[in-house]
């Protein structure tokens, strides 16, 4: 595990240096305090890479970069390839020389073996840079579901990338700009959505893609897209019983924890009270007999804690368990770190509590696995069944009989603040914007519903609060439209629960919970690792059948489970991981938060309306109408603003 960065120039004037790359490595230190290796190969003054090592497997060899047998081939690697083990093995009988014991070497090997075709190899997560001299070509990659993010920025001539945004401003000549026309895209979803970033000009490359740098040009190479063509085909030929499919996703998951668990030094686990960390727990526990697990919760009474949960399976299984109990306070502290260490605004809380758990959980060990994917692979989040229930109503006759009543439906979203505020209207309100986007074409209803509009942001909320230039900027780009289309085209399937399960994928886990579990645990030098998506496993999750994934709440996985687990924890509802920022904003954190957003010289300032914000964010703050996900979002904007571009 480690921090890459690196430089190619574009133009072919060799304006690289080791002091540029240097810089950007000093940048992101903490993904790597054990070591930092550059590559600037005289032969090619284009290029210069480099990275900050974390070391986990082979730890007194594979310091980077790494090498091919002749040196043709030069590698720098962030992540960890699972099956390295068997990977070596197949690569020394196919007459390679390996020269570590370490995982990473075996990609320049594939690459000498199967080209760009080495993708479909590896069992890990990833993001690095490849240098083939022979062919004068860089090779940059992110695995095949964007555990390790890769950041691009092109400017005057020179491609700039690394695994987080600050080290591509080293160079203090790189601009520092706002995307304004992307603003309106992380105030609708509360994280970006695609390849942009709120950076102007900086890009994230997307999960299984390599960008290919060759000749002063570039293109990109897709070589995964989830379940693409193997999705919902258990069955589909031949029958499989029900017990035969449970089986396999026992079977399976075991597997990948069992590849997991490979480390040379101390590893342990992030636990919750929800059954797919205690997955996790129960499989790590037929593997080894330590296991050191951390859970975090908070000092006040609330619905939001695990600890309870989390102890009691910790004891189950007799593990050495560790609780970080936060306060207000705390998870103040925490947030304004947290803002430096995603580069992105994410208006995530949890990732926030997860931040401080790192901190205590890299006191113990240096590795951690997490139950993060269980959701999304096994359809345990609202939106598997509201956007499913969105396709099919789309689709059907009455929907496209009742179409024309949409802006009737339309035209009461102004009220939806209020009618949640109105308690003798009972879930009315939930229901309202669910039948609104039933009724709108299937893009625009799927994206709405997607990202709540009508119960958090709202068009009346854009049309009162949106300053000119936020508002030209939008209204021109229709950046989220067109980003959104763009996902929704790469996620469409034969059956609506499918599509479902790939735009969950396509849009949350790639454009925020992945990105939180990365940014949280190697802000304090901590690997993360996730069993979860191993690629058979994901592959056997694309396949399964949906009637059966979805007859309930993750019902594969907890049948799967059902031998590993007692009945009460696999019988526990589906809580969602939250923090409860709705009671500290309206208490402890109050002042601090009014000061901010209310300030003359706030960033957020000449993007909205003076007389609306305020008048929002005093009804919030007086309590008449709380907007605790809007005041939040604001919030982290407001303190990213102030860190990157006025600082």
């Amino acid at each position: 595990m480690c921090g890459i960065a690196g430089l190619y120039d574009l133009t072919g004037r060799g304006r690289t240096s080791i002091a540029d790359v240097h810089a950007m490595c000093a940048a992101i230190q903490h993904r790597g305090p054990d070591g930092e290796g550059i590559y600037a190969p005289s032969a090619h003054p284009d290029l210069a890479f480099g990275m900050r090592r974390l070391s986990i497997i082979d730890v007194d060899g594979s310091d980077q970069p790494l090498y091919n047998e002749d040196r043709t081939l030069a590698l720098v690697f962030n992540g960890e390839i699972y099956n390295y083990r068997e990977l070596q093995k197949t690569l020394i009988a196919q007459g390679h020389t390996l020269r570590t014991r370490g995982d990473g070497e075996t990609i320049l090997h594939l690459y000498e073996q199967h080209g760009l075709d080495l993708f479909n190899h590896l069992r890990g997560m990833y993001a690095f840079a490849l240098w083939d001299a022979n062919a004068a070509r860089l090779v940059l990659a992110v695995d095949h579901i964007g555990m390790k993010p890769l950041y691009l920025c092109q400017h005057d001539g020179l491609l700039r990338f690394a695994s987080e945004v600050k080290a591509l401003f080293a160079d203090a000549s790189v601009p520092r700009a706002l995307n304004l026309d992307a603003l309106d895209t992380y105030l609708t979803f509360g994280y970006m959505i695609g390849a942009d970033t709120l950076f102007g000009g900086v890009t994230r490359l997307m999960p299984g893609h390599a960008l290919i740098a060759e000749g002063g040009n570039l293109r990109l190479h897709e070589f995964y897209r989830f379940g693409a063509d193997r999705i919902g085909t258990i069955g589909t030929r031949d029958y499989v019983p029900d017990d035969v499919i449970i089986e396999s996703a026992r079977e399976k998951l075991a597997e990948s924890v069992r590849l997991h668990l490979r480390s040379d030094v101390p590893l342990g686990l992030f636990l919750s009270g929800g059954v797919d960390s205690a997955a996790m727990l129960a499989h790590m526990a037929q593997n080894q007999t330590e296991i050191k697990t951390f859970t975090v919760g908070y000092a006040m009474s609330s619905p939001d804690n695990e600890l309870e949960q989390a102890r009691r399976i910790a004891a189950h299984f007799g593990a050495d368990h560790h609780e970080r109990v936060i306060t207000a306070e705390d998870w103040w502290r925490g947030f304004e770190s947290y803002i430096h260490h995603h580069d992105e605004p994410n208006a995530n809380p949890s990732a926030v509590s997860l931040l401080l758990l790192s901190a205590m959980t890299a006191e113990h060990v240096k590795v951690v696995l997490t139950g993060l994917g269980g959701d999304e692979l096994f359809g345990g989040y609202p939106h598997h069944h509201n956007l499913a229930w969105i396709i099919e109503a789309q689709n059907s006759l009455i929907g496209r009989a009742l179409r024309p009543l949409q802006g009737a439906f339309g035209a009461l979203e102004p009220f939806y603040p209020a009618f949640k505020r109105w308690r003798y209207l009972g879930a009315l309100p939930t229901y309202l914007p669910k039948y609104r986007h039933a009724l709108l074409p299937r893009a625009a209803g799927l994206r709405r519903a997607h990202s709540f509009d009508g119960l958090v942001w709202t068009d009346s909320l854009r049309d009162h609060l949106y300053a000119e230039p936020l508002m030209t900027a939008w209204t021109r780009s229709q950046h989220k439209e067109r980003a959104y289309d763009a996902i929704l085209a790469r996620s469409l399937r034969g059956n609506a629960s499918n599509t479902a399960q790939a735009l969950v994928i396509n849009t949350w886990l790639h454009g925020n919970a992945l990105l939180n579990c990365d940014k949280v645990t190697m802000a304090h030098s901590l690997e993360a690792r996730v069993p979860f998506f191993d690629p058979t496993l994901l592959a056997f999750a694309a396949e399964t059948p949906p009637d059966l994934r979805m007859r309930s709440n993750k019902y594969i996985l907890r049948e799967a489970l059902r031998p590993l687990l007692p009945e009460w924890a696999l019988e526990r509802p589906k809580q969602p991981f939250q923090t409860p920022i709705r009671d500290w904003f309206a208490g402890a954190l109050r002042t601090r938060i009014e000061d901010r957003l209310l300030d003359e010289g706030a960033f957020i300032r000449p993007y909205f309306e003076r007389a609306p914000l305020e008048k929002l964010l005093r009804r919030h703050f007086s309590g008449r109408a709380p907007q605790v996900e809007i005041v939040f979002r604001l919030l982290t904007l407001e303190l990213w603003g102030q860190h990157f571009l006025r600082a």
